[in-house]
């Protein structure tokens, strides 16, 4: 188990207890309330990760971007850096002289933030970053927004290139993940979704384009729960995907012979919805998939069900699969009324599920839902010593229809 210390700018305000030797630790969390960051202690150069978490005001975040600021020379076995919260970007330089600070960085988090900032300089330094690090390996970017074509540019320094000046092997986990925000209308529209298969090259193990339902907890130490929330909104619940004419973009990098990854094994698209289709072009290609979660756009029950059923089999690796439904407004109007059945006849039923399993013969799970929703009926299936248990599973909240006047 390693051990996490905490480095603050002043580190004698923080209470003895919590404070960690720094030769024990592998990791090494900062809130910084600037953009400098602390002297590291000699004795801490045997530090394998680092998190930069900003604790910078609101009403002082713009006038620090504009300041001079300090980054020291940080321990050289540093594998994994960590970027929280830093919500309108960096000064101009500072993710470029970072990288230099970390020549051995292979994986990299960021959350919460617009990344490359709204300038053109900081923009060009974000896309420098990634220039600078070619032995990066992992890439999770998590509620990361950024301006047009800035995910386009720093795209050919994450996947593999020959090339003298940024020769590299590129990502072999790559993780994009947008948490759906119900009270922004604009939600979608700020996710730049023509870029993001760029980042998608050859050498990639994991890939997950995932969209995440919005935290309902009433934790109060949580700052995204101290708001008002209207009635309507806490109605809301389930996730959001892309337009399925974009997905498109995404079944072209996965299939094109100079893009798509040659070992993929977990697959997660459901940021984009794609018809049954595009998936099985996808699957042709992708063969090797143990994990596949995926959007699909639902119109006519009995065809859909019909080309599941006929598109997962060539998947002998296969092992677990969701299917999250986008139904169209014929759909949704028909699984209104259970009676009708038409969730139940749109999805693999006990002997289907079994002839499945015995056509996938690692397959021990199948799950399938719509959007994610708590409103509507999910169905299970698991398989445990052989045998199949499971099915359709009843709504867990009552679905509130608002009437349009």
């Amino acid at each position: 188990m390693s051990t996490m210390a905490t480095l603050g700018q002043n580190n004698s305000n923080i209470p003895q207890s919590s404070q960690v030797d720094p030769a024990q630790a592998q990791g090494a969390q900062i809130p910084l309330q600037t953009f400098s960051l602390p002297q590291f202690p000699p004795q801490a150069g045997a530090l394998k990760a680092l998190t930069l978490t900003s604790d910078i005001k609101l009403d002082d975040y713009q006038t620090l971007l504009s300041e001079s600021f300090t980054i020291p020379p940080l321990p050289p076995g540093i594998e994994s850096l960590t970027l929280e919260l830093f919500t309108l970007g960096y000064p101009v330089g500072w993710l470029s002289q970072l990288a230099d600070r970390l020549p051995n960085l292979k994986s990299l988090v960021i959350y919460s933030q617009l990344f490359g900032g709204v300038s053109e300089e900081s923009q060009a330094d974000g896309v420098e970053f990634f220039k600078k690090l070619p032995g990066l390996r992992a890439l999770h970017l998590l509620d990361v927004f950024a301006q047009p074509k800035f995910f386009e540019s720093i795209g050919p320094y994450l996947t593999h290139s020959t090339d003298d000046e940024s020769a590299r092997r590129g990502l072999m986990f790559l993780e994009i993940n947008y948490t759906v925000q119900h009270s922004d209308p604009e939600f979608l529209g700020k996710i730049q979704a023509t870029e993001l298969s760029s980042l998608v090259g050859p050498g990639l193990v994991t890939l997950a384009f995932n969209v995440s339902e919005a935290d309902v907890t009433d934790d109060p130490d949580d700052p995204t729960n101290n708001t008002d929330k209207s009635a309507e909104e806490e109605a809301k619940d389930g996730v959001v995907a892309l337009n399925r004419t974009l997905g498109s973009t995404l079944v072209k990098a996965l299939t094109d012979e100079g893009t798509r990854p040659r070992g993929l094994r977990v697959l997660n698209s459901t940021l984009f919805t794609l018809t049954t289709a595009q998936l099985r072009t996808i699957l042709e290609k992708q063969k090797a998939l143990m994990v596949l979660n995926a959007t699909l756009e639902v119109d006519n029950h009995e065809t859909f069900k019909k080309d599941i059923l006929s598109t997962l089999p060539s998947l002998e690796y296969l092992e677990q699969v969701e299917i999250v439904a986008n139904p169209s407004l014929q759909f949704f109007l028909a699984i209104q009324n259970i009676k009708h059945k038409a969730f139940e006849n749109t999805f693999p039923s006990a002997s289907e599920i079994q002839t499945l399993g015995e056509k996938c013969k690692r397959l021990s799970s199948f799950k399938a839902d719509i959007l994610r929703s708590s409103a509507m009926q999910t169905i299970e299936w698991e398989k445990k010593d052989d045998k199949w248990s499971g099915g359709i599973k009843a709504a867990k909240t009552e679905l509130k229809i608002t009437e349009l006047e």
